[in-house]
């Protein structure tokens, strides 16, 4: 190529356009999706953390047997939760 060409153009020189209506609702909808993936991931979180306070209380206030395993039971979903909600395990709907 001499200086004087301009260079190729990758796209094949077609002029590429957003349409305003398109672009609004692509956002929109990405936005209001992000949106909700916080609102439940901060739920999961909620309840992974109420799992574990009353697992933790069950464990340090009954002297039972059977308290403790529940105790446990609740504190390790609590984790297996929060691990789920902050994508570390895979998650149940697949």
């Amino acid at each position: 190529m001499t200086d004087s060409d301009p260079e190729p153009k990758t796209d094949g020189g077609a002029t590429v356009g957003f349409d305003q209506d398109e672009l609004y609702t692509t956002v929109r909808t990405a936005v209001k999706d992000a949106l909700l993936d916080i609102l439940g991931t901060v739920s999961l979180l909620g309840f992974a953390l109420l799992f574990v306070a009353v697992g933790a209380q069950a464990l340090f206030t009954t002297s039972s047997t059977t308290g403790t395993v529940l105790g446990g039971g609740a504190i390790a979903l609590g984790f297996v939760i929060a691990a789920t909600a902050l994508e570390l395990l895979p998650s149940v709907s697949g």
